[in-house]
């Protein structure tokens, strides 16, 4: 696997692979300090272009020329054009990579996993902020990594999501790191689950001995990124120190118990993420006060499980977020106290639906499924086949391809009178929305006009 190097040194000319949220910010970084040959190659020249930069037309082919290239996030590193460029003395890094040299790895708590990574760093950014201890929130959640370490004031955290696709060329690990439950994901764009894994060892495969990690004990992937790390671990789960049983994780070590329902989340996977965010800010000098109370406060995430409204005896979750199936997996067992709709589906990321459809099939309060996107007709035929209208012997439940979003929330509404009707696609939006937030968005805008 190629890695950028560890401290870049910023030669002319530069390029700026990809022009996106990640790459208009370099760009950005770039211009505010001088830089005046700048080259952003992309498959097509952007609209909003700065006037001050140039644009490759030929993409990859553009490279062979530069001294220095930033691939931003969504560019396999491995592409044959990098690859040469490398070899001939070229200078590769990318957003990530120059926001944790400016940082400082020792000022960086990374946070990656295929479930709850936002949640976790948006948990974790409360529990500091009510033990006074400063940090900054950025990277895959809002903020560009590089917008905030350029700026970082003396003696302030960052916290950073990272995803695979950032992780992919990271040369150095941060000082703190979480890995929350990981499986599989992007298989459309990682050639295979194992590779899926490596790219994320980025996170840990460099610390050292004074370097701290808290993991999922209970998942293959998180536990096979653990084993790459030689920081002090910190494992939690059903078996481990950091105690999840039922509706509730015990910090063993700190001697105290967070159960779920002195929050206002929803959904017990949620317990993964209240253990490491726990975790980590008890490592940087929180007390267990200070955890609680955030805990407490904590209102959760757009997008996430988030409640929208009740009417006429049904309530309303946008879970647009969920883009994979174990996402959907874990709102299914949220909500699984009264009868439940359930709008599926969306491009096609070439993930495994094979549990899921089990798992809905055996869920008897799932009375009601409204198919949408490229993968409408995929589910609709593995739901078919694990016999979802016909287990357990039930009748009235009901399954529908739906054109639009209006034509689903429609069905559903049709079909449950009381109880839940909630958006938990298990597929990313592309083909109908621009991403997921617009998708969930439009969920919301549709919900509060009813």
């Amino acid at each position: 696997m190629i890695l950028e190097q560890a401290d870049p040194i910023i030669q002319e000319p530069i390029g700026v692979l990809g022009y996106g949220v990640e790459g208009i910010s370099t760009c950005n970084y770039l211009l505010q300090r001088g830089f005046t040959d700048i080259t952003v190659l992309d498959r097509k020249r952007p609209s909003n272009l700065d006037p001050r930069l140039k644009f490759g037309e030929g993409y990859v082919n553009g490279i062979a020329t530069l001294r220095t290239l930033f691939r931003s996030a969504g560019v396999r590193p491995d592409l044959p054009e990098i690859a040469e460029f490398i070899r001939k003395g070229g200078t590769l890094t990318s957003q990530t990579g120059l926001a944790f040299s400016l940082a400082g790895h020792d000022r960086i708590i990374g946070v990656t996993g295929t479930l709850g990574k936002g949640t976790c760093c948006s948990l974790l950014s409360a529990m500091l902020t009510e033990a006074g201890i400063p940090a900054a929130l950025g990277g895959n959640i809002g903020i560009p990594a590089l917008d905030l370490a350029s700026s970082l004031p003396l003696g302030e955290k960052l916290i950073l999501e990272l995803s695979s696709f950032q992780l992919s060329t990271l040369p150095k690990s941060p000082r703190f790191a979480a890995v929350l439950k990981t499986t599989s994901e992007h298989l459309d764009w990682h050639l295979h689950r194992d590779e899926y894994w490596l790219h994320k060892s980025n996170l840990v495969a460099t610390q050292t001995a004074e370097d701290t990690l808290t993991y999922c004990a209970d998942t293959e992937g998180s536990a096979w990124i653990a084993s790459k790390s030689k920081g002090k671990k910190i494992p939690f789960g059903e078996n481990s120190d950091i105690f999840i049983s039922g509706s509730e994780v015990t910090f063993s070590k700190w001697g105290f118990s967070l159960p779920l329902s002195a929050t206002r989340l929803t959904g017990e996977f949620n317990l993964e993420n209240l253990a490491a965010a726990g975790v980590l800010a008890l490592e940087l000098g929180a007390k267990p006060n200070h955890v609680l109370a955030a805990a407490a406060a904590f209102n959760g995430l757009e997008h996430r499980l988030e409640f929208v409204r009740e009417l006429e005896g049904v309530s309303f979750y946008n879970d647009s977020y969920a883009t994979r199936p174990d996402a959907t997996i874990g709102a299914i067992a949220a909500l699984a106290k009264t009868p439940l709709g359930l709008i599926l589906g969306g491009s096609d990321k070439q993930a495994d639906f094979s549990g899921l459809t089990k798992q809905i099939a055996s869920a008897s309060h799932v009375k009601a499924i409204a198919l949408i996107g490229q993968t409408a007709e995929k589910l609709q035929s593995e739901l078919q086949r694990v016999g979802f209208l016909s287990s357990l012997s039930l009748s009235g439940r009901s399954l529908k391809k739906s054109d639009s979003l209006e034509e689903a929330v429609e069905f559903l509404r049709s079909q449950v009178k009381t109880g839940c009707i909630a958006l938990s696609p298990a597929c990313a939006s592309f083909g109908m929305f621009e991403n997921y937030k617009e998708r969930g968005k439009s969920f919301k805008r549709l919900i509060a006009g009813l």
